[in-house]
């Protein structure tokens, strides 16, 4: 990588997808309630709204499929998801890294467009709650979620760093494309459900946290 140890300022992560995987376990709960209704999820469709809010998915599910039915299969859809999620945990190498990046004492952040609710619940849960300088969630606000760089441009105001000596490491387009407008330095790692879409925006790309080389990637 062309960014060295003693010039990382920060290291962000988005949440959902990055630091954890729950993408396909989720997608195959909406699929399954709305083919209970008569209604075929494209996963090429589903695609198009990883990295979304919550606030954001539900407005185009509805536009796709109507409202009435998104209305009746919200509540549904909400029990199994909490279920299905409750047993799944940080991806491969994701705690090494962030061992790695803590042992040269570069603080580092989360920045998602999830609620402060989900990310202090299922980080708890993956075992990563603690060592974060900033926790950074659009918490439904469209304004701020990704793709607008807000949420970026705040948590490296928070942690007080120059953006291009900033990296973040994203799954998503969306995700992508909010830390490019913010100035940061942008690593790719997609997993299933969005390795395929276009992460061409990314500085670098690694197809697993496992793939980091640490002590390059820190300089040590």
């Amino acid at each position: 990588m062309g960014i060295r140890c003693h010039s990382i300022q920060a290291v962000l992560f988005d949440f959902d997808g990055t630091l954890w995987d729950p993408e396909s376990s989720i997608f195959e709960v909406y699929s399954e309630e709305l083919r209970r209704g008569g209604f075929i999820l494209d996963p090429s469709v589903w695609k198009t709204v990883i990295g979304a809010s919550e606030t954001h998915l539900w407005s185009d599910l509805e536009r796709a499929f109507g409202q009435s039915v998104c209305q009746m299969l919200r509540a549904r859809i909400h029990a199994r998801k909490a279920k299905v999620l409750s047993t799944i945990t940080t991806r491969p190498g994701v705690l090494s890294l962030l061992a790695a990046i803590d042992s040269v004492g570069i603080p580092r952040g989360i920045v998602s467009n999830s609620s402060d609710e989900w990310v202090g619940r299922y980080s708890k849960q993956c075992g990563i709650a603690h060592g974060w300088k900033t926790v950074e969630c659009a918490n439904g606000d469209l304004r701020r979620a990704k793709p607008n760089p807000d949420l970026y441009s705040e948590a490296v105001r928070r942690i007080g760093a120059d953006p291009s000596a900033v990296i973040a490491f994203e799954d998503s387009p969306r995700g992508i494309e909010a830390a490019r407008r913010a100035g940061v330095v942008c690593i790719a790692v997609p997993n299933e459900m969005t390795a395929d879409l276009d992460l061409s925006q990314a500085d670098f790309r690694f197809e697993s946290f496992e793939h980091v080389n640490h002590e390059r990637f820190l300089g040590a």
